[in-house]
């Protein structure tokens, strides 16, 4: 029994060390705050995105080119 008591303990410790509980603490004494981080997320992957655009950009450009000088070469 006591060594149940003791594994239970030590699953409420890990528990609590946990960034989902303390998120779950923040959300229960603030309200808004899911909505506030929710907000941020899609900002972030907003600019993320953006960001993975240019870059696919600019790699679709090189291979245009190198596909040109390419050719270049060979006509």
């Amino acid at each position: 029994m006591q060594l149940e008591i003791i594994s239970v303990i030590e699953s409420l410790n890990q528990l609590r060390e946990s960034p989902d509980y303390e998120l779950c603490q923040l959300s229960g004494q603030k309200s808004g705050v899911l909505d506030d981080l929710a907000s941020e997320r899609a900002r972030l992957l907003d600019q993320e995105s953006a960001e993975l655009e240019r870059q696919a950009e600019k790699l679709a450009d090189e291979i245009k080119e190198l596909n040109g000088q390419s050719a270049d070469r060979i006509g």
